[in-house]
């Protein structure tokens, strides 16, 4: 469910502005050729198409991602991949180079032949059925969105977090969707769009390094310019053993993070992880260790255990599902 309103949260911010960029010129268009409905009107017909659309699009990407065996790796790749694509988006926006120009991702001539016959209609279900046609003409973070989709490997969740997506862009929409695409040639507007994607891409980025269990990430690099990391000459208290052999860890759970009981653990003993919940909420419940491929979806209130054995010494990371939430174990 965090997943689906993060979905919505990037609709609402960045999404809306960027696919406005690519996608307001057709609204604008349905808006000028309906002179026997208004805009507010043509303004909705066109959102409820391409909600529906997008909607049916995430059915079929979480069918296809059903099939898939999805690793928190695999994820953090299709992230890393997203904010490539997202990158590329912004250096397009701004011109930066005319070699960008041929990064475009585009779907067959036949389409846009489609979309421009329903530009010239002015039949009522005109807009919607234009609207619906928005998903042939995805945007950067669109693009995001599709990637995330595939990656729930579940048609529900997947047509809920491009039905969350598309509402939360939704506003821009109505906002902007009256006036004419005149405002896109705004160049404030290109560059507020623009950058948006930047910094967006960069976290995208990021949160695949997460996933992907890499000591290059953000947070890292923080750590080491803030003098947060403790020395490898000095470890903390070592995970002790069970009777039965196992180095014995806790870790609470909070809706905002982890904390374990300890931070070093031995390489070659299996480690018994004892996952703590307490009325807990968000992606810190979607539990995932990338190293070793584990993922488990903790209840909100309770106590999971997950076993497994490092093979290599050095830092292990663990964290949520999206890249939001993590921590890390030495192993020594």
């Amino acid at each position: 469910m965090n997943t689906i309103w993060l979905a919505f949260i990037t609709g609402l911010t960045t999404g809306g502005v960027s696919c406005f960029a690519v996608q307001g010129g057709l609204l604008a268009s349905a808006v000028a050729n309906q002179k026997n409905t208004s805009s507010q009107a043509t303004t909705i017909f066109f959102l409820a198409g391409k909600l529906l659309s997008h909607i049916l699009l995430g059915i079929l990407l979480g069918l296809l991602g059903s099939s898939l065996l999805i690793t928190p790796k695999l994820q953090g790749y299709m992230q890393i991949l997203a904010g490539i694509f997202m990158l590329i988006t912004f250096a397009k926006l701004l011109d930066l180079h005319p070699i960008f120009r041929k990064f475009t991702f585009s779907p067959p001539k036949a389409f846009f032949r489609i979309v421009r016959n329903q530009k010239n209609s002015e039949k009522v279900f005109a807009p919607f059925i234009l609207g619906f046609l928005t998903f042939l003409i995805p945007c950067g973070v669109t693009q995001a969105m599709i990637l995330l989709a595939i990656a729930s490997g579940n048609p529900v969740n997947a047509g809920l977090i491009m039905g969350a997506f598309t509402l939360g862009t939704s506003p821009v929409f109505l906002a902007l969707g009256i006036a004419s695409e005149k405002l896109l040639k705004n160049t404030y507007l290109r560059y507020a769009a623009s950058f948006a994607i930047l910094v967006l891409a960069i976290i995208s980025i990021n949160t695949g390094q997460v996933l992907r269990g890499s000591v290059h990430t953000l947070q890292n690099y923080w750590a080491v310019a803030t003098g947060k990391v403790p020395s490898n000459k000095s470890h903390g208290q070592v995970a002790g053993r069970s009777a039965k052999g196992f180095q014995e860890v806790e870790i609470r759970v909070f809706s905002g993070g982890y904390q374990a009981s300890v931070q070093t653990i031995k390489a070659g003993v299996p480690v018994r992880l004892k996952l703590i919940t307490n009325n807990t909420s968000g992606c810190s419940l979607a539990f995932t260790i990338p190293a070793y491929n584990i993922s488990k979806v903790l209840p909100r209130t309770g106590e999971t255990i997950v076993e497994f054995t490092p093979t290599k010494k050095g830092r292990l990371v663990y964290t949520c599902s999206m890249g939001m939430y993590s921590g890390w174990f030495d192993v020594i």
